[in-house]
């Protein structure tokens, strides 16, 4: 009966937010036409994100993005890359022909890099998810920095509201209706232009616990008679863009998939980003979780064996899959955040740095639990181990441990 229950405020919540398009699908309805999908194999993924993206492409013409765009997918196939997530939205911007987001700093506005992107994905016979992350606007607060043209400054000059200004960020307000509305459409905007496999959120969220970034909107939100509480709140507006994206993509076409990126802890999701990933699963709102296990073997904390138990017993009786996102980019160095003895610089502050297999371990692991596959963090450290040789002899071991 609880389940009921919360599938029943989730359906409400989606059909608030998007009462202003009159051909939305209702939720129900969509989960109903979209069965759930499973790779035929495991997933052997990497991550490209925007800043490697502006490295590689943005000073070249359209004939040097062919050129590069297929030396990309011709590396990644011979290491048995089978899906890369292409980061088409990092700060509602857009790295492909939109009508409603500028076009990103990191890209070359001469030509589609995303069209370019799924026609040789396709030809190499790599599955390409776009990376969107909805609620992002910048790492800044000035926001005469923003283009001109971007919808969040739109937004923000008709209702102040619909922007989230911490200290140091900018993000889209999860709890504006025309927020939801924006994100929604930038979905569909993609799917129906562009033949992707896949949607792809990384862990984004609400930019603080910090009950003052959205104080007016929940106070406005308890005088129209809620009863949540601010916690409960945001998590339930988050959980409203899940469950919307979800059906958005699902009713346009069921095989295309849709899935999150959180980070590892679920508490912390839950607690100070408002993603309840439970709530997702129960919904049926996500094709995947992809927690991002950043830690090695002997991180004290997080140990790597202990996070990837956790989740699976977490999503043990759940329709969704699990991947696990690796840290490949911490290969050779030093990890600041493994242990509290930095002075000493023990075994788990220097375990990066006294292992060059630990991927590759990662990797076994994961087979021996029977979890179905994995992402690395990112392009660059799989392609251009340049002068690190632990990174080299890493890459070396991983590669192996893929066949």
């Amino acid at each position: 009966m609880k389940k009921v229950i919360s599938m029943l405020l989730v359906f409400a919540l989606v059909c608030s937010f998007c009462a202003c398009r009159k051909d939305e699908q209702s939720i129900a309805e969509s989960n109903n036409a979209a069965p759930k999908i499973n790779f035929s194999e495991d997933l052997k993924a990497v991550w490209l994100s925007y800043y490697e993206i502006g490295d590689m492409f943005k000073a070249l013409d359209e004939t040097g993005a062919r050129k590069a765009m297929e030396q990309m997918f011709s590396a990644l196939s011979e290491r048995g890359i089978n899906t890369l997530f292409f980061h088409v939205r990092a700060y509602c911007d857009a790295f492909y022909k939109s009508k409603l987001f500028p076009c990103s700093a990191y890209c070359n506005p001469a030509y589609d890099l995303l069209e370019l992107a799924v026609e040789y994905a396709h030809a190499y016979k790599i599955s390409l998810h776009a990376w969107v992350n909805p609620y992002r606007v910048a790492l800044d607060k000035q926001l005469d920095k923003l283009p001109k043209d971007s919808p969040a400054v739109k937004l923000y000059k008709k209702d102040k509201t619909t922007l989230l200004l911490t200290n140091g960020d900018i993000f889209l307000n999860p709890a504006s209706t025309q927020v939801q509305k924006l994100i929604l459409n930038g979905i569909r905007e993609i799917i129906t232009n562009y033949d992707v496999d896949g949607i792809h959120y990384d862990d984004y969220f609400y930019p603080s616990a910090d009950e003052g970034i959205d104080k007016s909107v929940y106070a406005a939100y308890r005088n129209r008679g809620g009863r949540l509480t601010l916690q409960d709140y945001r998590r339930e507006n988050v959980s409203a863009l899940i469950a919307a994206t979800y059906a958005a993509v699902k009713g346009y076409n069921p095989n295309i998939l849709f899935g999150v990126s959180p980070q590892c802890f679920i508490d912390k999701n839950k607690e100070e980003l408002f993603a309840d990933v439970r709530t997702w699963l129960e919904n049926g709102s996500v094709d995947y979780l992809m927690p991002q296990i950043y830690f090695g073997f002997e991180n004290e904390s997080a140990p790597f064996e202990e996070c990837v138990d956790t989740w699976r017993s977490f999503m043990a009786q759940q329709q969704a899959d699990l991947y696990v996102g690796l840290a490949l980019y911490k290969s050779g160095k030093e990890d600041n955040y493994a242990s509290e003895n930095t002075e000493d610089k023990d075994s788990a502050y220097n375990e990066w740095k006294n292992h060059d297999d630990i991927i590759a371990r990662q990797i076994a692991y994961l087979k021996q639990c029977g979890i179905q596959g994995f992402s690395l963090y990112s392009y660059a450290p799989l392609m251009e181990s340049g002068e690190n040789e632990i990174l080299q002899h890493e890459v070396e071991h991983l590669l192996k441990a893929m066949e």
